[in-house]
């Protein structure tokens, strides 16, 4: 079934429309996101509860989104996208409202396991949609706008928990509001979400066996994102370097991961999608060995490998998803779209423990560069050998 069957009845103007609304309701959700995450984390810390409990309710959500992921198409197939979206919203909202009066952990993760489950859906549906409301010639660029301003939502996301503290007030009304606003740029937009037609024999797990390489880049994107979001200060700060650059650094990788999505995505129109994934796998290589030895010697030159580093980790995961959408259409997107976010969430659970008990155990603390480089040649060696994917 060809790009026109999935987009009939919209004209050009409609298909902008279509992403702009997208892009404002994803900037909302994911500082909604960005937010909820680590105030849950400091609420129950404030609450005496252990780290290890604490850690179950954070991979709650991503658990919930990877294990209902196979059944996106299924669903899609049954309510049509633009439903399945709005309804599995309004769950993953209502899950939010317990929050403030239901102090129990238990409680908070079944919850975030519901949010998880019913957040599923949107988060694929959001990502085929902007692959079909996106022309071949600037889809490299519409997915990088994408992946920009999700990036940047989950970086605001903590400002707010600061603006709140100053205000005296929770923020957990305000990560509702924000989710309410996403709903309500997207409930209009309905009517222009694209059809996801049935692909017979399409299935997840044949995915994994067709596309690696690409796969490979939700991977590496999601397991050196949570990884060093986790464990980046720590590694600064255990290295020596000063403490307030050591936070710093990790605002310097989420800074590349905002900055440069634009430009790599342009670079994708341009190149194609499997040389710049290519580029962004070396970088991803290059980075850890440079650090290994002796970069942090020069924080200003460490800066600037923490700011590219940052960028081509997230280049990674947005230029799969353009590559993703110059070959596939309707429902099969779906279906690889739905495999790519089950590899990046398993990615979120399985990459900060691994690597945290590598730091620990193994080589305390560079064991973490070399967890980071051995993902990236991983990835990049898969690229490499299966030029057939792009």
């Amino acid at each position: 079934m060809g790009r026109e069957a999935t987009t009939a009845g919209t004209t050009q103007r409609q298909r902008y429309l279509a992403l702009l609304g997208l892009y404002a309701s994803i900037f909302a959700f994911s500082i909604s996101f960005g937010g909820l995450v680590p105030w849950m984390a400091l609420d129950m810390e404030d609450r005496g509860i252990n780290a290890s409990l604490i850690g179950l309710v954070a991979a709650a959500h991503p658990l919930g989104v990877m294990l209902m992921a196979p059944f996106t198409q299924r669903i899609v197939q049954r309510f049509g996208s633009g439903n399945a979206m709005i309804w599995c919203t309004v769950v993953a909202i209502a899950t939010l409202l317990p929050l403030g009066f239901w102090n129990s952990v238990y409680a908070w993760l079944a919850l975030r396991f519901i949010s998880g489950l019913s957040g599923s859906v949107p988060w694929v549906v959001t990502e085929t949609w902007i692959n079909v409301a996106a022309t071949d010639r600037s889809r490299g660029r519409a997915v990088a706008l994408y992946a920009a301003i999700m990036a940047a939502g989950f970086a605001a996301g903590p400002l707010t928990l600061q603006w709140a503290d100053s205000l005296a007030v929770s923020p957990l009304p305000w990560f509702i509001a924000l989710q309410l606003l996403s709903l309500a740029i997207i409930i209009p937009l309905r009517r222009l979400a694209p059809v996801l037609e049935h692909k017979a024999g399409a299935g997840v797990i044949s995915v994994f066996l067709t596309l690696p390489a690409l796969l490979s880049a939700a991977f590496v994107s999601g397991a050196l994102d949570s990884t060093f979001f986790s464990f980046l200060a720590i590694w600064g700060q255990r290295v020596g370097l000063p403490g307030a650059f050591a936070l710093t650094l990790l605002s310097i990788f989420i800074a590349g991961n905002v900055l440069l999505q634009f430009p790599i995505g342009w670079l994708a129109d341009r190149w194609g999608t499997r040389p710049v994934l290519l580029a962004c796998g070396i970088a991803c290589i290059a980075a850890p060995l440079l650090v290994l030895a002796g970069l942090p010697a020069v924080p200003a030159l460490l800066g600037m490998v923490a700011f590219l580093w940052g960028g081509c980790v997230w280049g990674t995961y947005s230029v799969a998803l353009v590559a993703m959408g110059r070959r596939f259409s309707g429902g099969e997107l779906v279906v690889i779209n739905a495999a790519f976010v089950m590899v990046y969430t398993g990615a979120n659970i399985v990459a900060p423990p691994v690597a945290g008990y590598a730091m620990e155990k193994v080589w305390d603390p560079h064991a973490l560069m070399v967890v980071a480089l051995l993902v990236a040649v991983g990835f990049t060696l898969l690229v490499a050998l299966r030029r057939k994917e792009f």
